[in-house]
């Protein structure tokens, strides 16, 4: 055997052995994620102050974590005052009471990390979970945090995986890489043993920039944290400190390196190019291998709608083919796209029916890109729909509160219900033909629409029937100056309004809409779909991408070929 093909053999044996070893480390990472999350998971609570005597809310949404068998909850000081009462929602769908106790805010240091306790007073047993230690994390070790971005204004909690930056920044905060935004305060950051290693507290532009209050100040300042207190100076009164036993074994688990390759990756992401709004558009596509009713063999490619224009298309080796809209999903916010040129050899999935994962959450994801490679993230939450809110469509007038027949009692300036016609005192007949009966029946219609579609309105004004078509716009959404706006790419325009979707940790940029999922083994998840938010960006997963191909294409219910 020649020397050159003896080093061959040896180089290839010595990266596959090297990938085997980057799969197990990576498998081993998933394990211990699924672990600490089943420690820490029950234990993270969504609160909002309450007033228990007219039992009402009365204030926005943070987090917490129980973190002692009495009821002890931990979260930030900015949230919660001392001696107020507020309610307390567990992931299992449970609720209780709790009593805010101290909180150490000191104003010499406005930067420095702030302090809260609370205290549940509901009767029952309560989940709570273990306190870890701060003071000896190491860089690039792995943690995890699990909770509740007011955005989403979700029930259970969503997961970001990430690792620590810095044990302890010029201001005394935790540093890590697990995202955060409104509603995310006082919410747990975790070790990989499951244990609480800080409170998220605040954010910077730069998405890394997520900062946590120690662990340790907590236990540091117990005594005084009992107390419904407000402290403007650091108690003077502290507590013992203790040693964590289990250093060695935290900082032994770090952020592992994950597979340089992956199987089903290469091949199944493809960047698209048109022209969108007389400006050309970047999306990515999620090439798939079908059969028609006649047994032909076809490729379909996958992308998001309201990224693709005309003059569509894909990039192949360097080389540019045209590609045709097969059909569009306005819902779900897909379109299905063809070459008739040519298949491309050796490309594409093939998907199987899934009824999908028992428990997804902490699950690591990789979306492709198109030259192969992939970018790591974990999947944030179970199936969950997804409300318009940006995606409610904009008339511009309002009716009547409870109204019958609908009344229009004010018409915006400038609106596009002011330039179809439409007066205040005008009765509203139907939409579309469809008769709208009461001020109920109107809201519901108008939110069945979308940005962009032309409705006919037809209207009673002093004796005569009216008619006119409308074109509703998007809604005008302030945008503040807050740093949870400045993210790399911003929000994606169509982003809720989707039924049964996973949220992952990905940060997703506009031009990687359409990109396949996949986990460590290579399985099909889903199609990222937009970037919701700083922390939460959406996949649809595998089992619509599949309906919506076999659905339009007259498939049989399986694409197994």
């Amino acid at each position: 055997m020649c020397r050159y093909l003896k080093v061959a053999i040896f180089l290839s044996a010595f990266f596959t052995l090297r990938l085997q070893a980057q799969e197990r480390a990576a498998r081993k990472l998933e394990i211990a994620v699924f672990s600490a999350i089943k420690k820490g998971y029950p234990a993270s609570v969504r609160i909002w102050g309450f007033d228990t005597i007219r039992n009402e809310r009365t204030s926005a949404q943070f987090s917490g974590v129980v973190a002692t068998k009495d009821g002890h909850i931990l979260t930030a000081a900015h949230t919660i005052e001392p001696g107020k009462s507020y309610k307390v929602f567990f992931p299992d769908g449970k609720s209780c009471i709790a009593i805010a106790l101290g909180k150490i805010e000191v104003k010499e240091t406005p930067g420095a990390p702030d302090i809260g306790m609370m205290k549940i007073v509901s009767a029952g047993v309560w989940p709570y979970a273990e306190m870890g230690f701060s003071s000896k994390l190491k860089k690039d070790a792995t943690c995890l945090s699990i909770s509740y971005p007011e955005s989403l204004n979700q029930s259970s909690p969503t997961l970001r995986l990430g690792k620590i930056i810095t044990a302890k920044n010029q201001y005394g905060f935790i540093q890590s890489t697990c995202k955060m935004e409104p509603g995310d305060s006082g919410g747990p950051l975790f070790d990989i043993l499951g244990r609480v290693i800080g409170l998220h507290s605040a954010i910077d532009i730069d998405e890394d920039m997520n900062f946590e209050i120690p662990i340790d100040l907590y236990r540091k300042y117990w005594t005084a944290l009992l107390l419904e207190n407000k402290y403007v100076l650091l108690p003077p009164e502290t507590d013992s400190s203790l040693e964590d036993r289990a250093v060695s074994t935290i900082n032994n688990i770090f952020q592992k390196k994950m597979p340089a390759k992956l199987p089903n990756v290469q091949g199944s992401t493809f960047l698209i190019t048109s022209i969108l709004n007389k400006k050309s558009s970047m999306a990515m596509a999620t090439l798939f291998n079908v059969a028609d009713a006649s047994g032909k063999k076809r490729q379909v490619f996958i992308s998001k709608n309201t990224l693709v224009g005309d003059s569509i298309g894909v990039v192949i080796r360097g080389e540019k083919l045209p590609l045709s809209i097969l059909f569009r999903d306005q819902e779900n916010d897909l379109v299905m796209l063809e070459t008739g040129k040519r298949t491309i050899a050796g490309a594409g999935l093939m998907i199987k029916e899934k009824e999908g994962f028992s428990n997804p959450i902490g699950k690591i994801l990789f979306t492709a890109r198109e030259d192969g490679s992939f970018i790591q993230s974990a999947l944030g939450s179970e199936l969950f729909d997804l409300q318009k809110k940006s995606s409610l469509p904009y008339l511009g007038a309002m009716v009547v509160y409870q109204s019958s027949p609908v009344v229009f009692s004010l018409i915006k300036e400038g609106s596009p219900a002011e330039m179809a016609g439409l007066r205040i005192g005008d009765e509203l007949i139907s939409i579309n033909n469809h008769k709208i009966k009461n001020s109920g029946g109107f809201a519901a219609a108008i939110a069945s629409f979308w940005p962009g579609d032309a409705i006919e309105l037809k209207w009673f004004r002093d004796g005569e029937t009216i008619s006119n078509v409308v074109k509703l716009t998007a809604p005008n959404i302030a945008v503040t100056n807050h740093p949870v706006e400045k993210f790399t790419g911003g929000k994606s325009v169509r982003r809720d309004g989707f039924k049964q979707i996973y949220t992952h940790d990905l940060a997703l940029t506009p031009e990687m809409a359409g990109s396949a999922v996949f986990d460590l083994q290579g399985n099909f998840i889903g199609i990222n779909i937009a970037r919701y938010s700083r922390a939460s960006s959406l996949i649809i997963p595998g089992t619509q991408i599949q309906a919506f191909i076999n659905n339009k294409l007259n498939l049989k219910p399986q694409l197994n070929l």
